[in-house]
């Protein structure tokens, strides 16, 4: 499998800066084009409120401004990889997902963009949008600034965080794919519910020990039987906590590059982004791909 048609919204922060090694090994490795988007929101300064005011002749001026800025970024550094570059005006999570409908890309590259002291709960308005409108892949770097801008960013560790619902054996065939293109070691996790302390923290029931251990053993013998029809036999780790953790433990314990979640697969709540994929992503000590 490859990923031909790759979209990566860019602006001049720092954290699309860090992006950049991710996104060219990303190009390098599938031998994709790339397109650089850039957004701009300056309708929602003018609208409403105290807002700052834009006269409407000053608009072109302004997508003119970002135009130079984006050959700039593009020059310093994508020169040898001849990306096409887009500037547009709107909300930016929702031009991000209709021009990689209209451009039929396959694969989005977005950073997180959490903010000061919320940086550990929150992705960023755009990043979400795009996570629960796109229709292709999106990948999403580490939510930390501590990495060097290098790591991760050839994918030789996969881990795959699934369960055990009706889209778990098609994120084991694009973990299969996946992994063979990129020639990765591929390592499948999934998680349980961990039993639960009872009044001033007494210590766990038996009973509650052993309901922990049969849903284990279930979730085994149900992944392993995806795995049989499906003719992988990748490692499987599966553990008692919260999905985040476990996912993030076993990518700190594998160094993992790259952890791959289902969008809308991961647990059994209502609408299509489901609750633990914010989770996943916030915790995650590497870049996620969510498909």
């Amino acid at each position: 499998m490859r990923f031909a048609n790759i979209l990566f919204p860019a602006d001049r922060s720092d954290r699309c800066r860090r992006a950049v090694p991710h996104v060219r090994q990303a190009v390098e490795q599938f031998q994709a084009k790339l397109t650089l988007l850039h957004v701009i929101e300056y309708p929602a300064l003018s609208l409403y409120g105290d807002g700052v005011y834009i006269p409407e002749n000053l608009l072109p001026d302004l997508k003119s401004a970002a135009e130079d800025i984006m050959a700039d970024f593009a020059q310093v550094h994508f020169s040898d990889l001849k990306p096409k570059i887009v500037v547009e005006q709107g909300d930016a999570g929702i031009r991000i997902v209709d021009r990689a409908n209209e451009d039929k890309a396959d694969l989005i590259m977005i950073p997180t963009h959490g903010r000061g002291r919320f940086r550990s709960a929150l992705l960023g308005s755009v990043t979400s949008k795009v996570l629960h409108d796109a229709a292709c892949p999106v990948w999403t770097d580490a939510h930390t600034l501590e990495e060097p801008d290098s790591q991760h960013s050839s994918w030789r560790s996969i881990v795959c965080a699934l369960n055990t619902g009706s889209h778990a054996a098609e994120l084991i065939r694009f973990a299969r794919d996946l992994g063979e293109t990129c020639a990765a070691e591929v390592r499948l996790v999934h998680a349980v519910p961990a039993p639960e302390r009872g009044i001033a923290e007494r210590s766990i029931e038996s009973a509650d020990l052993e309901f922990t251990d049969f849903l284990k053993e279930s979730a085994r013998t149900s992944i392993n039987a995806m795995q049989e029809e499906e003719g992988t036999e990748f490692p499987l780790c599966v553990n008692a906590g919260p999905v985040s953790k476990v996912v993030a433990d076993a990518a700190q314990r594998y160094r993992a590059d790259l952890v791959l979640i289902g969008r809308g697969s991961i647990a059994n709540f209502a609408g299509r982004l489901r609750t633990h994929e914010y989770s996943i992503i916030r915790d995650a000590p590497c870049p996620v791909l969510s498909i």
